[in-house]
């Protein structure tokens, strides 16, 4: 478990910031924290009276690097390298992301999609991903006695899984030491000359 620790929220606008963030959720929280990182002060505005409360809290929270192509594959691989070291990173001793390395099962039931698979870790393997296996319906079946008889193939990777995305959340949003401010729904833009240079709430 994690300290017991939140994010620092008030109703009060800063009359000037260098970065704005509309949103409190994983995204809005972890662009704060790499702002910071940066060296920009961040004020992220929320219409809802608490961060992470709207799509991040239905997240699965789910990670693979199982993809098709180099590029995302690679972006992915960095992400979960830094959320297995998050507490390090970030400072914040002690804090869980409830990170489960439970694997990721993907099952081929026809003829094409064998061959898909197959061309897919291929290329996978090709891209660096050294630790995807492909199973054959007999060997995914004796690991998961639960897949049914027409599975063909199967592609696992044992270093994916899931994390706590709330969790993800407030570490971003205490590590970031960004102002964030509830209930403010941002109606607006102002533009200076073509440039925007403030927020309407």
């Amino acid at each position: 478990m994690s300290p017991v620790r939140v994010p620092e929220c008030s109703h009060e606008l800063p009359s000037s910031a260098d970065l704005v963030i509309v949103g409190g959720g994983v995204i809005g929280a972890a662009t704060a924290y790499f702002a910071a990182r940066a060296g920009l002060r961040a004020v992220v505005l929320e219409r809802r009276p608490a961060l992470g409360s709207l799509s991040t809290s239905a997240a699965t929270g789910a990670f693979r690097a199982q993809f098709d192509n180099v590029d995302e594959m690679a972006l992915v691989l960095e992400g979960i390298a830094f959320h297995l070291r998050f507490a390090q990173e970030t400072g914040l001793e002690g804090w869980d992301l409830g990170m489960r390395t439970q694997g990721y099962l993907w099952c081929a039931r026809r003829p094409e999609t064998v061959v898909r698979q197959r061309e897919l870790v291929e290329r996978q393997r090709g891209w660096g991903l050294d630790d995807v296996e492909l199973l054959s319906g007999d060997e995914a079946r004796a690991r998961f006695p639960y897949l049914s008889a027409d599975v063909l193939q199967a592609r696992w990777r044992a270093g994916d899984g899931w994390l706590d995305a709330k969790q993800l959340t407030m570490g971003y949003a205490i590590a970031s030491g960004a102002r964030f401010v509830t209930d403010t729904e941002v109606t607006g833009l102002v533009r200076t000359r073509g440039a925007v240079t403030g927020v309407t709430t």
